[in-house]
């Protein structure tokens, strides 16, 4: 039955799960390092929810679909369209070399993909500047969203006390077994306790799963530019594949705000260290620029002053994100039977957009028995049970 319960992180991974569970009648405290939320990987300006596609409609193309599903329903109700994200459709372009096994088979029609993914039209292609028959796919309920404006409308739910400044280093039983969770900082203090907590802490939760999964740190640096008055935008709607580029989105929720476009991310596996040191940023930017050259050729050719001089022109935008070898979330209690109450909602890597807001939702189900708001099988690949063994 909804009672207390602790979310320890304040990105869109631990705000959805928070909401999730308000929503049901929990009283949650969010705890988080930070002094406001989104200030970790959901401090992203601007980024793209979009379905995985792939020949055989693995699980991970799936579960991308109803993430898409899932995130577009929380966008209608909380944010504004045009301001706070949009349904513009995104543009999946293939590299040449990897244009066959990212097609669409020819049975796709037929499928339960069809209404998510089709080949990119030429009309299609020619909005976006591209030449016909460019590969590539186009994702109609697919688009962009600016995640900090999502966090705070969902940690606006009632029952939800938002607590910043609170670095978790550590979590205990109290009084044994039957005992609640004591969330501890650095020098022992307890900083608050639950029955339950969920560990939604992105990168950090590294520090607090450690003996438990191989959670990896990611960091991937991105590129952002502004517009001029009366420029016009690099494309219509959002791009990805190798990287991806959101073409028009504002820097603020202001109508009347600036205008930006942001390319990336790269992808530097093991690195931590943030900002990224000034030759680090360099290299980003032409690493992001090298994928734009790929992605819009246009979009590169017009912007190839900027990415020559970045550090007047550009920004470097930097967070650090987690995953695991599978490239899945983890979804559920840790360790049911020797951690009752302890649970987790990590590892969403580079779709956190795509994917949090499913991922809270199904923690909550299976946290109060509820029917699954995805296909059992697909929840059953997001349990920490598959990771018993690594």
């Amino acid at each position: 039955p909804p009672g207390d319960c602790l979310v320890i992180g304040g990105g869109v991974a631990g705000a959805a799960t928070a909401a999730s569970l308000a929503r049901r009648g929990w009283r949650v405290q969010l705890l988080d390092q930070a002094e406001a939320p989104a200030a970790g990987a959901s401090g992203l300006p601007a980024g793209v929810f979009a379905p995985h596609v792939s020949p055989d409609d693995s699980l991970l193309s799936r579960l991308s679909r109803s993430g898409v599903r899932a995130t577009l329903t929380q966008a209608r109700v909380l944010l504004r369209e045009g301001l706070d994200f949009g349904q513009t459709g995104v543009l999946e372009r293939h590299a040449a070399d990897k244009a066959r096994n990212k097609a669409l088979p020819a049975s796709w029609a037929d499928g339960p993909g069809a209404d998510w993914s089709q080949p990119a039209s030429d009309t299609t292609l020619a909005r976006a500047h591209l030449p016909a028959g460019t590969p590539a796919n186009w994702h109609p309920h697919a688009g962009w969203l600016r995640p900090a404006r999502l966090v705070g409308q969902l940690l606006a739910e009632p029952g939800i006390a938002w607590r910043g400044g609170c670095r978790v280093a550590h979590l205990q039983r109290k009084e044994g077994a039957d005992g609640p969770w004591q969330a501890l900082d650095a020098t022992g203090r307890v900083l608050a306790e639950a029955p339950v907590v969920v560990v939604a802490a992105g990168a950090d939760s590294r520090t607090l799963l450690a003996n438990h999964w191989p959670l990896q740190a990611l960091r991937g640096p991105v590129s952002v530019g502004t517009y001029g008055p009366g420029d016009a935008p690099l494309a219509p709607f959002p791009l990805n594949g190798n990287g991806n580029l959101v073409p028009d989105f504002p820097l603020s929720g202001d109508g009347d705000a600036p205008r930006a476009w942001i390319m990336g991310s790269t992808f530097e596996r093991g690195l931590t260290a943030l900002p990224p040191t000034p030759a680090e940023q360099q290299e980003a930017h032409a690493a992001n620029f090298t994928k734009m050259q790929g992605l819009l050729p246009p979009a590169a050719e017009r912007l190839q002053a900027d990415f020559a001089a970045p550090a007047g022109r550009l920004r470097t935008w930097a967070a650090v994100r987690c995953t695991l070898h599978d490239r899945l979330p983890v979804v559920g209690p840790v360790d049911a039977e020797a951690l009752p109450g302890l649970w987790a909602c990590t590892a969403m890597g580079a779709r956190g957009l795509t994917l949090s807001v499913l991922c809270g939702e199904l923690l909550a189900a299976r946290l109060q028995g509820e029917p699954l708001p995805l296909d059992a099988k697909l929840a059953r690949a997001l349990g920490a049970e598959r990771l018993a063994k690594v």
